[in-house]
C-alpha cells in the first residue's frame, strides 16, 4: 500500500468511499482541502485503487484531522490506523501542540490505538418534518467590519484555538447580536453546519431561533445545557452523540458556549 498526496484527478474516484449515512458529498470537501495551503489531504492506494483518505487542517497552533475514510471493501485491515498515523506523523508537533478529531463509532477504537483520548461529546438533534419552529429573532444584525476583532477573540476564548483563517472566509456573511454595545454572539451560516458561539444564553437562544428558519438540525457539545434544553423544549428529536478526541496538549475551552459546531472536520 502507498501513501501519497491527493490530486485533483483523484476526486471523482472518491465517490466509492462516500459513507452512505453522511449527508454531504465528500468530493467538494477534498477539492477545498487540495486548494488550501493549510490542509494536506492524503490517499492510500493499492493496485492503483484508492482505499483510504484523510487530511490535516491547520490553525495557528492546533491541527484537526478530517474526513478519515476507508473504502467499505477494505475495512478491518488496519487502513484507518495507517491513515491516522500518517497524518499525525506529518504534523510538526513543536509548532502544533494539539491535534483534534471527531470520531465515528467505527473510528473511535482506531483513534484510541493511535493515542487519542476522549475530550467530550457532541449531541445531534433533528426536527421532524412539519414541526413548528420558534419565530425568528428581531435582535440579529448583519456583520459589520468593526466587530471583526471581537468576533475572533470570542471564538478564541470559547474554543481555545486561533481559527482566524477559517472564520475569515465566512465572516462577511455572518450575523451578530450585541449586548451593551459589544458582540455577545455570532452565527456563521455558510461555515459548515452553521457555527454559533455566544457568551450568554439569552443571545445564544436568539441566534438558535434565527438559524432554525433555514435549518432542520443542530449539533453542539453535550456540556451545553442551554442548547439541550432549548431543542428539547421545542420538540426537536435527539438522534445520537459523537465523540471529540485529542492528542497532545489539553487547552482551556468553554464548550458550554458553543451552540452549533462547524462540522466533524473542525469541531
Amino acid at each position: 500500500m502507498n501513501i501519497q498526496q491527493i490530486q485533483l484527478s483523484d476526486i471523482d474516484s472518491l465517490t466509492e468511499l462516500q459513507p452512505p449515512d453522511w449527508k454531504e458529498d465528500i468530493k467538494p470537501h477534498f477539492i477545498f482541502y487540495f486548494n488550501s495551503s493549510f490542509c494536506e489531504p492524503i490517499k492510500i492506494t493499492t493496485e492503483d485503487k484508492i482505499v483510504g483518505v484523510g487530511t490535516t487542517y491547520k490553525h495557528r497552533d492546533t491541527v484537526w484531522l478530517a474526513h478519515i475514510i476507508v473504502h467499505p471493501e477494505f475495512r478491518r485491515r488496519g487502513i484507518g490506523k495507517m491513515i491516522t498515523n500518517a497524518l499525525v506523523k506529518s504534523v510538526d508537533r513543536r509548532k502544533y501542540k494539539t491535534i483534534y478529531l471527531i470520531a465515528t463509532e467505527l473510528g473511535y477504537p482506531v483513534y484510541l490505538k493511535s493515542g487519542f483520548e476522549p475530550e467530550g461529546e457532541y449531541v445531534h438533534f433533528e426536527f421532524e418534518p412539519g414541526s413548528k419552529k420558534p419565530d425568528a429573532s428581531t435582535l440579529i444584525i448583519p456583520y459589520d467590519e468593526k466587530y471583526k476583532t471581537e468576533i475572533f477573540e470570542l471564538d478564541k476564548v470559547i474554543t481555545g484555538e486561533f481559527r482566524e483563517v477559517i472564520l475569515n472566509g465566512s465572516i462577511k456573511n455572518s450575523f451578530i447580536i450585541l449586548k451593551n454595545g459589544k458582540v455577545s454572539g455570532v452565527y456563521f451560516p455558510p461555515l459548515g453546519d452553521g457555527l454559533i458561539i455566544a457568551d450568554d444564553s439569552d443571545s445564544a437562544i436568539e441566534l438558535m431561533k434565527f438559524r432554525l428558519q433555514s435549518e432542520n438540525d443542530a449539533i453542539f457539545p453535550s456540556e451545553n445545557k442551554t442548547a439541550f434544553e432549548f431543542y428539547s423544549g421545542i420538540n426537536a428529536k435527539f438522534i445520537k452523540t459523537s465523540r471529540r478526541m485529542r492528542l497532545g496538549k489539553k487547552r482551556i475551552r468553554h464548550p458550554e458556549n458553543l451552540y452549533n459546531r462547524i462540522g466533524g472536520q473542525l469541531g
